[in-house]
């Protein structure tokens, strides 16, 4: 049997060949797609590890925020956001990180703060900001802020601060130095100017300088701000140093940023943080909000690649088959003869249909290889097509996106060897179901 299917193939080297581009077409559509399938999984995935997923819970009095004239709030100190509260929401499944702050202003005699126009000589202070972990902080995420000098501020610091470029180079100033620190309030004089009311008698804390970070937006409109208002006046501090200066009580939070795991959960995470019964927290001072919009921008790019990918796999699939089908059967319709012969001769059935099967899986295997090779050349233009543009991948290595393993290739290969030997058997079951006598008699 093997004899006469190689002796058969060899002599049919145009019907053989037609057959077998078809193959090879098929399978190389097929596995591209499913490559370009997963690679668009793999990018989802990393976009999920990748692009940030917060919740902010934020105060809203002292946030310049107003909270309804129906609400009758006289000390928001009695509604704070403790540590408790921020250890029952960590609690959470998909949560992984927090970074608490607090906000306050801060003047020092061993800083020359810059000033704006409406300055008074005695705005003389910057804004300071008390955190768990200032890599965590939005302004660095951004990449509004980029630390240049030293390190970040952590949850095991103790009177450290992290000063801009700016303010280091104006005081000369660097990491491991010390400034006196002070807290400030800021108020208008009789001609519209902004100064410290503060008493000059406020307590000092020393605090030591442990990193530098540098402005990558410039701030346009930075001459007319206050000098609190100035982002090269902005000091980043631990929650000790703000309690020290009396800006901040012992483990109460003004808001909390929590970073997910998974983008795509925040939604699910939002409504269990409000279903918290045992939440001390009045939602009346404060307001909670997420902010998923780049991994929903980005995922739902990269859905609408995919749903195109299986709109054309399934069509052109469709349309493959009943191809393959029809070429099949018209193949077994010139062989008519040969089965009449084969048949009246005694040969049994089963070899028939074993002996044109055997056909096909000899044709496809070259196929295979074919389009494997096929397959592994174009997918990473079209990776490169599809994905290049997407900027959470600017810095990403595209090779890693490139192809399907091996194995995975092996698996689709054998599924679309089942499916050519199914539509084979229907077209070959088609003739060798006939007697002898029938197939001659439609030959006539």
């Amino acid at each position: 049997m093997f004899n006469r299917t190689i002796l058969y193939l060899t002599r049919k080297k145009g019907k053989t060949f037609t057959l077998l581009a078809l193959i090879v077409l098929i399978s190389t559509f097929v596995t591209t797609s499913l490559a370009l399938m997963d690679s668009t999984n793999q990018v989802l995935r990393f976009i999920r590890e990748s692009v940030d997923g917060r919740i902010e819970i934020r105060q809203l009095i002292g946030q310049g925020e107003n909270v309804g004239e129906d609400e009758d709030i006289e000390d928001v100190s009695e509604l704070p956001l403790t540590v408790s509260d921020i250890n029952r929401m960590m609690e959470i499944s998909g949560i992984t990180k927090y970074n608490a702050s607090n906000r306050g202003l801060a003047t020092s005699s061993d800083l020359n703060f810059r000033q704006g126009i409406i300055s008074s000589e005695s705005d003389h202070m910057g804004s300071i900001r008390g955190v768990n972990d200032s890599s965590l902080l939005s302004n660095f995420s951004d990449h509004r802020l980029s630390l240049t000098l030293g390190r970040h501020i952590t949850p095991e610091d103790k009177n450290v601060v992290m000063i801009s470029e700016t303010l280091a180079a104006e005081n000369n100033l660097t990491i491991d130095d010390t400034v006196a620190l002070r807290p400030a309030k800021i108020a208008l004089n009789e001609e519209g100017q902004v100064e410290n009311a503060m008493d000059d008698n406020a307590p000092s804390v020393e605090a030591k300088i442990i990193g530098i970070f540098a402005e990558e937006e410039v701030q346009t409109n930075a001459a007319w701000q206050s000098a609190s208002g100035m982002v090269a006046n902005q000091l980043f501090s631990d929650h000790g140093l703000m309690t020290s200066l009396g800006l901040a009580k012992p483990d109460q939070y003004e808001e909390v940023t929590f970073l997910v795991q998974d983008p795509s959960e925040l939604p699910r995470i939002v409504y269990e943080i409000n279903q918290i019964e045992d939440l001390d927290l009045d939602w009346k001072t404060f307001l909670m909000l997420h902010d998923d919009s780049d991994y929903m921008r980005i995922s739902g790019d990269l859905q609408t690649v995919q749903n195109l990918i299986w709109v054309l796999l399934i069509v052109i699939g469709i349309v493959s088959a009943i191809v393959l089908t029809l070429i099949l059967i018209l193949r077994m319709r010139g062989r008519m003869h040969e089965v009449g012969i084969l048949l009246s001769v005694g040969m049994n059935k089963k070899q028939i249909l074993g002996g044109f099967l055997l056909e096909i899986i000899i044709i496809a295997m070259p196929s295979f290889i074919m389009s494997y090779v096929s397959s592994i050349l174009m997918v990473p233009a079209l990776n490169q097509d599809l994905l290049a543009d997407l900027p959470v991948l600017a810095d990403l290595d595209q090779q890693q996106f490139q192809t399907m393993s091996p194995a995975m290739y092996a698996l689709v290969y054998l599924l679309i060897l089942l499916v050519v030997l199914s539509t084979a058997y229907v077209s070959t079951l088609l003739t060798i179901r006939l007697k002898p006598k029938q197939i001659l008699s439609k030959m006539s």
